[in-house]
């Protein structure tokens, strides 16, 4: 491995796989001098949303007048988006200097201590804001909560955004085994920021707020946001709690965007309570221009190329409900592709019925389903068809004049920008 350059190195980490546990990220964030305990956090955790969650706390602190990280996964095109100050992602150099720091620990090790990917990424992300003397750090967990590698953080207000069933041969098949496992982020004598959830999710999260002695605040019962007017461009929605703010405008549209916004609302509010400087106008400034790809993302107008990141049943019921608020009275077709880790028949049966036409196609991943085995589930056979190469999907819709949803999973997203670009 030594004659593998920084970014080879690094690659080289993904044949270490996933591996749940804090063990080797602690050890390393050790050798490195704990920089991660050395500025405020905010760990977010959840089945959707939570990056949508993520973007919009830090807009309104950066917005507010602070240097905010930002960590975020997966990456739609270049590794570099995960992790970024103020909006921008760190730069080429200063990456190949982390990694390399981190390569000069790492390989006086056995193969056996070596990180994952992810783990390498995190500590990479959190020694770097350390250096670059940031104010506070908004965190998205990569996937579960209790055994993620961002969990090591110290965070003081800990969110779980919607929780869904998702990556359930590591996490659990209930939704009760799946908030026990996101409500590991929970944290003694912390604020815990909570959408509204099932009922068996929810009796978790509750139970470890009050174990950890935190402040529990949850969306419907102590703040929410009621949704008002919403075209392809822009949201407009009322925030309740402590403060009402209404008339607040958004690009990021989806009615189910107005409880991810009103929970990056609610956590500024409960910032400026511990003495951050926050204006309202810097919470409306903050959420109107919001830039997230793959979320609803118009590509195209007239006819309309949508491109969306929804990869689980929950996501997809959402999108086909968004779709059909905002128009209403177009039709659309759908290019779909789909990872074999995920629930595919159900996403299958949700949105079959909204539509005529279905391409399949297969992502640029060794974890994408084939299209073949998708079509056995859809039950009207004529409205399918095949191009299972990504990039030859995208050239045909663009060639039919119809209105295109394009959805199924972010490698799919990946892709389809990265053809774009």
């Amino acid at each position: 491995m030594n004659k593998l350059t920084p970014l080879e190195f690094l690659d080289s980490l993904s044949d270490f796989g996933i591996k749940l546990g804090l063990d080797k990220t602690i050890y390393y964030l050790e050798k490195l001098g704990n920089p991660h305990k050395k500025y405020p956090s905010v760990l977010v955790a959840g089945t959707n949303g939570k990056g949508s969650v993520c973007k919009s706390l830090s807009k309104i602190l950066q917005t507010s007048g602070y240097k905010v990280g930002l960590y975020t996964s997966p990456h739609l095109i270049d590794v570099k988006e995960r992790i970024k100050i103020n909006g921008k992602n760190i730069e080429q150099e200063e990456f190949i200097k982390k990694i390399e720091q981190l390569q000069k620990i790492i390989e006086k090790q056995p193969y056996h201590l070596y990180p994952t990917y992810f783990e390498a990424l995190t500590i990479i992300a959190f020694s770097y804001f350390y250096d670059s003397k940031i104010d506070i750090l908004i965190s998205e967990v990569g996937m579960g909560g209790r055994f993620d590698a961002t969990n090591v953080l110290p965070s003081f207000i800990n969110i779980i955004t919607k929780i869904g069933l998702d990556h359930m041969e590591f996490l659990g098949k209930t939704y009760k085994e799946i908030a026990y496992e996101k409500a590991g982020i929970i944290k003694e004598k912390t604020v815990v920021i909570t959408a509204k959830q099932k009922k068996d999710a929810h009796l978790v999260i509750r139970k470890k707020a009050r174990e950890k002695k935190c402040k529990l605040l949850t969306y419907c019962d102590n703040f929410k946001g009621k949704y008002i007017s919403i075209s392809p461009e822009k949201m407009v929605f009322n925030f309740y709690g402590k403060e009402t703010l209404k008339n607040l405008e958004t690009d990021l549209v989806g009615t189910h965007q107005v409880e991810n916004l009103s929970i990056a609302i609610q956590a500024s509010l409960i910032l400026k309570e511990k003495g951050y400087r926050i204006k309202e106008e810097d919470i409306r400034e903050g959420i109107k221009n919001i830039n997230w790809p793959a979320r609803f993302q118009i590509l195209q107008k007239d006819p309309y190329i949508i491109l969306d990141g929804a990869h689980n049943p929950d996501g997809v019921k959402n999108l086909m409900k968004n779709l059909r608020k905002i128009f209403p009275d177009k039709k659309f077709s759908f290019l779909v592709g789909i990872l074999k880790d995920k629930d595919y028949k159900s996403m299958i049966k949700i949105f079959e019925k909204y539509t005529d036409r279905i391409i399949f196609t297969k992502p640029d991943s060794e974890r994408a389903i084939s299209p073949e085995i998708l079509v056995k589930y859809i039950k009207d056979k004529r409205k399918v068809k095949i191009i299972e190469n990504p990039e030859k999907a995208y050239n045909y819709i663009r060639k039919t004049g119809q209105n295109w949803l394009i959805f199924g999973s972010l490698y799919l997203s990946s892709d389809i920008l990265s053809f774009k670009s």
